[in-house]
């Protein structure tokens, strides 16, 4: 009798081991189909990732992409985003065989809050730290929006350590375009408890399609909106004159402009003020464009870069 109990409690065990391992099993497809959905989250941003220390405090970045490749594509975001505005692209470079590496502009993202309020050339000098730090020599430095400011003075005061340059919707402001956005006062971030703070936020673009990766952006560009500080970088874009950096800079470059972007007619005036750069029709979308389609804008960058540095 006693051996039979023994055999009952053991097949019990055993029993419940199997059904435990089956329902975790269950679990982990759960978990790998969650995973697999479109909306990756944080996720999308896998390996390279690393700190630069800097005036401006500690630097977030990620660099992947071929090792050998010692002229890569750095890719600076536009205010209030960070790096993963440019993740799905830097992805879809490194795809193509191009050493990409983007940046959370110190305010933004996983960087430090800078000690001190900084302008747009304090951000561009900042850069230099980063390379160093990855021992880069020379980029094709590329930006959208203040990212585009901050490549600018970048490309024209460090030209040394460019070989190309490519401004996607160029904030180059004039005086009394500068004026107009000082006056602006951007609307204070309270959460609200019936939740409506984030639709407001969701609701600050208007919608140029609705497709997933437009709906995607957008939600990101809301999370975004409450996860930073002060918002350092728009007021660094907002004082800063851009005609006189972009007037210097004596490499190759490409404008890409969307047409529904506020910044579109700005794209325009800078290709007369700039012949000699390419100008490209990116979409006849919003500024959300860069990041539904990431596959195209890497496609056009890599070309780019292909192209002068034959």
């Amino acid at each position: 009798m006693i051996v039979v109990r023994t055999l009952k409690v053991i097949i019990t065990a055993i029993l419940a081991i199997t059904t435990l391992y089956a329902i975790s099993a269950r679990a982990d497809e759960d978990m790998r189909g969650v995973s697999n959905d479109n909306w990756r989250g944080w996720g999308i941003l896998t390996n390279g990732k690393g700190y630069a220390a800097s005036p401006l405090g500690q630097v977030h970045y990620r660099d992947i992409g071929p090792r050998d490749d010692l002229n890569p594509i750095v890719l600076l975001h536009q205010s209030p985003m960070s790096m993963i505005q440019f993740a799905a692209v830097q992805n879809e470079l490194a795809n193509l065989g191009v050493r990409a590496i983007t940046i959370d502009t110190p305010g933004y993202g996983s960087s430090d809050r800078p000690p001190h309020q900084p302008t747009i050339q304090e951000y561009a000098s900042n850069l230099v730290y980063v390379l160093d730090h990855l021992k880069i020599d020379k980029i094709l430095v590329a930006g959208h929006h203040t990212g585009a400011q901050i490549a600018g003075s970048f490309a024209a005061n460090y030209p040394n350590r460019v070989f190309g340059i490519i401004l996607h919707g160029a904030a180059q402001f004039t005086a009394e375009e500068r004026k107009k956005y000082q006056s602006y006062k951007f609307k204070p971030r309270t959460p609200k408890l019936d939740g409506s703070h984030l639709l407001e936020a969701f609701d600050l673009l208007p919608m140029s399609n609705k497709e997933q990766a437009i709906l995607d952006a957008r939600t990101w560009l809301a999370i975004t909106s409450f996860i930073q500080g002060p918002d350092v970088g728009h007021w660094a874009a907002f004082q800063y004159d851009m005609t006189p950096d972009l007037k210097a800079i004596n490499v190759p470059g490409m404008i890409l402009t969307d047409t529904e972007d506020d910044v579109h007619y700005i794209d325009v005036r800078v290709s007369k003020m700039r012949p000699d750069f390419k100008y490209r029709v990116f979409s006849e979308g919003n500024l959300l464009e860069l990041m539904a389609q990431p596959k195209r804008w890497a496609m056009m960058a890599a070309a780019f870069s292909k192209e002068i540095q034959k």
